[in-house]
């Protein structure tokens, strides 16, 4: 939670560190472990809170083409503007709307969708910190039988190519 009913206007700095425990306190299982550097520069205004977050560290996922565990760096830079008001107000992905009554805001969610934004939509384990190809015997299976393992005399196909014929 950032606690910014006490500040005083201007700007602020704020650094956090997310760890695996950060990420356990959200119900998902994208990310389960991590560490990633959170800089948030906060400009408060008297209506207006203004969030520029920089986020740089890395987070455990899996390899899309052989699931092997690797660290995957994220590294990004978002903004996030809350509007302090009464009235209902049409929120977006960076602007967002708190009671004039409020005094700290939760930026649990924000601050994870950053991380998970972050990451491109296919990982490789030649983009990760610490592994620069796939494992070789994954990768031979996901090929294919080779010429050897060819089954179509298999008893079963013989079957469908009957089926086709007619």
């Amino acid at each position: 939670m950032l606690q910014f009913g006490s500040l005083k206007e201007g700007n602020h700095d704020f650094d956090y560190k997310l760890d695996d425990d950060f990420f356990s306190l959200i119900p998902q299982d994208l990310i389960e472990k991590g560490e990633v550097n959170v800089l948030l520069k906060l400009e408060k205004a008297e209506r207006r809170l203004t969030l520029n977050v920089t986020i740089d560290g890395w987070v455990q996922k899996k390899c899309d083409v052989c699931l092997s565990d690797l660290q995957y760096p994220v590294k990004s830079t978002q903004i996030l503007h809350v509007k302090i008001t009464d009235k209902e107000i049409e929120e977006d992905s960076d602007l967002i709307g708190i009671g004039s009554n409020e005094y700290e805001l939760d930026l649990v969610q924000h601050l994870f969708d950053y991380v998970y934004l972050s990451l491109p939509m296919k990982l490789k384990c030649s983009d990760s910190l610490n592994r620069n190809e796939c494992d070789d015997k994954v990768l031979e299976m996901l090929a294919g039988p080779d010429e050897d393992g060819d089954n179509s005399n298999h008893p079963e196909w013989q079957k469908l190519k009957e089926i086709f014929k007619n």
